[in-house]
């Protein structure tokens, strides 16, 4: 009781047990931490397959106006079916946005329940996943890949033709899937790390992990403003696409940058 230690060791102490310098120097601890397992995990696993299901609504949206927009038809009806288009597309971002809103509301209520939770997670569970989550993105970036080479065959040899949108949509399907992926498995990242939840709930840290899931948001967000950008004004529908594999081989990056800085930060 005649002294404290250093900041920095103040600093390490705080990391271990997960309580604030203020809470260590007062001797005042709050005694709010809980959290079951069961409860937790259901959480997350509804919120990591409802985001990434809420960004695939979108996407697909893109993929079902790019079908309509190709379907052969005369010159008159060309502009309904992309009106038409343009309308299943909107009515599927309806579909996705409360789902992003419900889902971040009940995520918040539960940090406000539960600031501090205890760790849940043996390290063998967590490299487990690790390995799994590495398979995935590779996967993920895998099927981008195939999604070009499909659509750069079946154009170069001429099993369709010019003016067929199919190969397209074929390549908006497959990135609907890589997305899917990018999203679901970065946000699980994020459910083994008891102690980045902790830090985040005060308030004094950013998960990397939810970086890398409003990266990929706002790269594919982007993505869709150019294809429309480039569709309406430009009347390049049949070159615009090009946009969304792109996309999904950045979220695939950033998914990648971030993982590997993060096991850097921790050897």
């Amino acid at each position: 009781g005649s002294g404290y230690p250093e900041t920095e060791k103040l600093i390490t102490i705080c990391e271990l047990f997960n309580c604030s310098i203020d809470e260590i120097l007062k001797g005042k601890f709050s005694e709010n931490i809980g959290g079951d397992k069961k409860e937790y995990e259901s959480l997350m696993n509804k919120f990591s397959k409802g985001i990434a299901l809420a960004v695939a609504l979108i996407l697909i949206g893109v993929t079902i106006f790019m079908y309509i927009v190709g379907i052969p038809t005369s010159e008159n009806m060309k502009d309904k079916y992309a009106i038409i288009g343009i309308a299943v597309l909107l009515l599927f971002v309806v579909a996705a946005v409360p789902i992003f809103i419900i889902l971040g509301i009940e995520q918040e209520n539960y940090r406000r329940k539960n600031p501090k939770i205890p760790n849940m997670y043996t390290d063998e569970e967590i490299e487990k996943f690790n390995s799994k989550f590495a398979k995935k993105i590779a996967i993920a970036v895998m099927i981008n890949i195939l999604s070009v080479i499909q659509l750069v065959l079946l154009y170069g040899i001429e099993i369709v033709s010019e003016e067929s949108t199919i190969p397209i949509v074929i390549l908006l399907g497959m990135t609907v899937i890589s997305v899917y992926m990018y999203v679901y498995y970065g946000i699980q990242k994020t459910k083994y790390d008891i102690e980045i939840y902790n830090k985040i709930s005060s308030r004094t840290y950013k998960d990397p992990n939810d970086k890398v899931g409003k990266m990929s948001g706002v790269i594919m967000l982007i993505a869709t403003m150019i294809f429309f950008i480039c569709g309406i004004v430009y009347n390049l529908w049949h070159i615009a696409w090009i946009v969304f594999p792109i996309g999904g081989m950045m979220c695939g990056i950033v998914a990648i940058i971030f993982e590997n800085s993060e096991e850097i930060k921790n050897d």
